[in-house]
C-alpha cells in the first residue's frame, strides 16, 4: 500500500460487478487495474507519460514504494500495452524513490485486485467519483485486447453526455441587415445612435446608410467588396458600417496607430475598394491611391430620403460582414473574415442580450473586436448606442460619461475594470451590465462590484476573434457566486465546444484538455491564406464530425459544468528536461497575500538558453522583496519551476488590444 499525506478525504471501490468479469479474459487481474488507471490519468492529465509509486504487489512486504515509470504510447494495440505493463511490473522498474505524499491510493487486500478501493486526498469529491467512474470505464474498455489503444476514451457513458450537453441554444442563421430591419419596424422613433453633436432615430439612421450606401456605390463599392473604415467614433462611423452591410460589402476598421508598414501590409491583403475617411484620417499616407469616400455627415435632405437608387442586394447570412486582422505567429497579419451569422448570434444570447431603453457604451476601437459586440448586439436590440468621444478613456473622464448619458451597458476591458474598481469604485453606479474580458477578469474586482453597486451584474465574456468576439459567457450577480478566477463559463447561442487532447479526442469531464469551438460563429476563415485556415479551422476529430476551430487554449470542466480558464497551450515549455506550465507559477504567485497581479513570460538569451520571468504588482504597502516571494514559490513548486529573474512593476504592462507585453517585461528583467 502506499500512503498519502493523510487519510483520503474520499474513498471509493471500484465497483465489484465490474472486476468480477476480469475472470478469463485477461491474463492478470492486477495487470489490467495497474493499465487502466495509467491510462486513465493520461487521459486526465493530458500527459504521455506516468509514474506510479507502488509496493510489493505480490505479497505483504515493508519495502520501501517504488517507481514504475511508462511511456504511453497511442499507437499500439491494447495488448501490447498489457505486455508492457505486465514487463514493468516485473522488473519492478526504477531507482527512483517516492519523495513526498501521493494524492491517489489504490489498495487491495488480494495481490489479484480481485476486489480495489481507491483512495483521494482533494477538495473536490465530485473529481474523485468521475475518476472512479472513469477507470471502470477504461477497465471495460482494455478488455477488448486486439484494439487500439488510441480509442480507450475513458469516459463513463454518463459522463459522456457531460460533455454532449456543451452546447449554447440553437438560433437561426440571419443576416444583420435582416434583424436591424426588424428593430427599425418595431422602433423607428428611438434613439439608435448618438454622439457629442449629433443623434438618429433608427429610422433616420436608415435613410442616412441608405445616402452613404449610394456614395459609395458611386466610388465603386460592389458586394463582396471590402471597405476600409478610417473614422474616428462618432455616428458618421455607424452610419458607414450599416452602409457597408446594405450594399453587401465587408468593412474592416483601420488601426491608425500601427506601424507603417503593419498598416500597408494589412492594406495589401485587404485590397478595400474603397476607404471611409473623416477629417483626421483624410490625408493619411497609408491611405494614398485609395478611393476615399467623406464620412457621413447630417444635412438637410435626411428626412427627404426617397429610397437607394443602386440595385437591391439579396440578404446572405454567410456573406463577410468585416474582416478583423489579428497577429501571426510568422509576424504577417492575418485577416479574419467574419460572417452575418456569426454576428447575430450575439445578439440572440441570453447573457448578452439588451433591450430598448438600454443606454450602450461604444468605446472599442473598430479595428478590436469588441466593437462587434458593442455595435450590433446594441442596434439588433433596439438600444441606444451612446458614442465615447476620446481616442484613448481616461479614468476621470470615462465615469463623467457613463454619469452624463446614464449608461446602462458597457464593455470595460479586464485591465480597466480593474483599475477602475481600485481607484474610482462608483464609476459604475448606474450600471446594469459590465461585459468584461480580452485577459482574466479580476475576480477581487468582480466581488468588490457586486458588493458596492446592487442590481449590477458582470460576464465574463471569453473567445478569439475566430469565434466572433465570444464563445462563452460566465455571468454573476452576487459576490456570493465569486470563490475564485471566474469561470469563462458555457457556450454561448449557436456555439458547441470541445475539450480535446493532442490527438483532437475528447477529454474526460474535469480533465485538461485545449478548447475547440464549432458552430455559426466561427469565421468564413482567413482572407487569402487557405493554408491557414486549414491549418486551424479543418481541424477534424475523431470523435467530433464537424469544422472545429482550434483555440490554443487549456481548459476544464468544473463539477457545475462551466469552463475554467487554465492558459494558453503555448505557455508550456521546455526548461532543463522539464515541461512547465507558466500559468500554474502565476497562479501560485497569485495566491501570496501580498501579490495584487502576477505573470510569467519567457526570455530568451543569444545563447538559447530560456529563462522564466515574473513580473509582479503588489498590494500597496506591501514589501516588494524578490527574494522572499521566491522563497514562498519554494514551498509549493519544485526548484526548477522558480523564476530566475523578477521585476515589479506598478501594473502590468499592456499592449493596445489589453494584452500582456511581454516584450517590455522582458527588457526590464534583462536590463536590472
Amino acid at each position: 500500500m502506499v500512503r498519502g499525506r493523510d487519510e483520503p478525504d474520499v474513498a471509493q471501490w471500484l465497483p465489484y460487478d465490474l472486476t468480477a468479469q476480469f475472470d478469463g479474459l485477461v491474463p492478470d487481474r492486477a495487470e489490467l487495474v495497474m493499465a487502466a488507471l495509467m491510462v486513465t490519468l493520461c487521459r486526465w492529465t493530458a500527459a504521455s507519460e506516468v509514474a506510479l509509486a507502488v509496493a510489493d504487489w505480490r505479497a505483504n512486504s515493508s519495502d520501501a514504494p517504488q517507481v514504475i515509470r511508462l511511456h504511453l504510447d497511442d499507437r499500439m494495440t491494447i495488448g501490447d500495452f498489457l505486455r508492457t505493463v505486465a514487463t514493468a511490473r516485473g522488473a519492478q522498474a526504477t531507482d527512483e524513490a517516492v519523495g513526498g505524499p501521493v494524492d491517489l491510493v489504490v489498495v487491495s487486500d488480494h495481490s489479484d485486485l480481485r476486489s480495489a478501493k481507491i483512495g483521494f486526498v482533494t477538495d473536490v469529491p465530485d473529481v474523485a467519483h468521475g475518476f472512479v467512474a472513469d477507470l471502470a470505464a477504461a477497465v471495460t474498455e482494455l478488455m477488448s485486447v486486439d484494439g487500439a489503444l488510441r480509442d480507450v476514451r475513458c469516459i463513463a457513458p454518463e459522463r459522456r453526455r457531460i460533455l454532449d450537453s456543451l452546447a449554447g441554444a440553437e438560433v437561426p442563421a440571419v443576416a444583420i441587415d435582416t434583424m436591424f430591419l426588424d428593430q427599425v419596424s418595431r422602433h423607428p422613433h428611438l434613439v439608435a445612435v448618438r454622439d457629442a453633436t449629433v443623434e438618429l432615430t433608427y429610422e433616420q439612421l436608415t435613410q442616412a446608410a441608405d445616402q452613404h450606401a449610394d456614395s459609395l456605390w458611386h466610388a465603386g463599392v460592389r458586394p463582396g467588396a471590402t471597405v476600409l473604415v478610417a473614422t474616428r467614433r462618432s455616428v458618421g462611423e455607424v452610419v458607414a458600417l450599416l452602409a457597408i452591410i446594405r450594399l453587401g460589402a465587408a468593412y474592416s476598421g483601420f488601426d491608425d496607430d500601427a506601424p507603417p508598414t503593419r498598416a500597408q501590409r494589412i492594406i495589401n491583403k485587404l485590397a478595400p475598394a474603397a476607404a471611409v475617411v473623416d477629417a483626421a484620417s483624410t490625408d493619411h499616407p497609408g491611405l494614398r491611391g485609395l478611393a476615399r469616400v467623406e464620412v457621413w455627415r447630417p444635412g438637410p435632405d435626411l428626412g427627404t430620403c426617397t429610397g437607394p437608387t443602386r440595385p437591391p442586394v439579396p440578404t446572405d447570412p454567410g456573406r463577410a460582414a468585416y474582416v478583423a486582422f489579428t497577429s501571426g505567429s510568422t509576424g504577417e497579419p492575418k485577416g479574419v473574415v467574419v460572417p452575418h451569422k456569426a454576428v447575430t448570434r450575439l445578439a440572440l444570447t441570453t447573457d448578452l442580450q439588451m433591450r430598448p431603453g438600454d443606454r450602450v457604451l461604444r468605446m472599442a476601437p473598430l479595428a478590436f473586436d469588441a466593437s462587434t459586440y458593442e455595435i450590433w448586439v446594441t442596434l439588433l436590440a433596439g438600444a441606444t448606442l451612446e458614442v465615447y468621444p476620446a481616442k484613448l478613456p481616461s479614468v476621470g473622464h470615462l465615469e463623467a460619461f457613463l454619469a452624463d448619458r446614464e449608461i446602462s451597458v458597457a464593455w470595460i476591458p479586464a485591465s480597466l475594470f480593474r483599475l477602475i474598481a481600485r481607484s474610482r469604485p462608483h464609476a459604475f453606479a448606474g450600471l446594469r451590465q459590465i461585459v468584461s474580458g480580452g485577459e482574466v477578469v479580476p475576480h477581487e474586482s468582480t466581488a468588490r462590484m457586486l458588493d458596492l453597486h446592487h442590481g449590477l451584474v458582470v460576464t465574463n465574456g471569453y473567445g478569439p476573434t475566430e469565434n466572433t468576439t465570444f464563445t462563452t459567457t460566465h455571468t454573476v450577480r452576487s459576490s456570493a457566486e465569486v470563490d475564485g478566477p471566474l469561470p469563462i463559463g458555457r457556450p454561448i447561442a449557436g456555439t458547441r465546444v470541445f475539450v480535446l487532447d493532442r490527438n483532437a479526442r475528447l477529454v474526460p469531464p474535469g480533465a485538461v484538455g485545449e478548447l475547440y469551438a464549432a458552430g455559426v460563429g466561427l469565421a468564413n476563415g482567413y482572407l487569402g491564406d487557405e493554408h491557414e485556415t486549414t491549418r486551424r479551422f479543418e481541424h477534424f476529430s475523431p470523435d467530433v464530425n464537424e469544422r472545429l476551430y482550434r483555440t490554443g487554449d487549456l481548459v476544464r470542466l468544473d463539477p457545475h459544468g462551466r469552463l475554467l480558464f487554465l492558459g494558453r497551450a503555448d505557455d508550456q515549455i521546455k526548461l532543463d528536461g522539464h515541461r512547465i506550465e507558466t500559468g500554474e507559477i502565476s497562479a501560485a504567485l497569485g495566491r501570496h497575500p501580498d501579490v495584487r497581479d502576477a505573470v510569467i513570460v519567457v526570455a530568451k538569451r543569444e545563447s538559447k538558453s530560456v529563462q522564466l520571468v515574473a513580473a509582479v504588482a503588489m498590494h500597496p504597502g506591501a514589501d516588494a522583496d524578490p527574494r522572499s516571494l521566491r522563497a514562498y514559490l519554494s514551498q509549493i513548486l519544485p526548484s526548477y519551476m522558480l523564476p530566475a529573474l523578477w521585476v515589479v512593476v506598478e501594473e502590468i504592462p499592456l499592449t493596445r488590444n489589453g494584452k500582456v507585453d511581454a516584450q517590455i517585461l522582458i527588457d526590464s528583467a534583462l536590463s536590472a
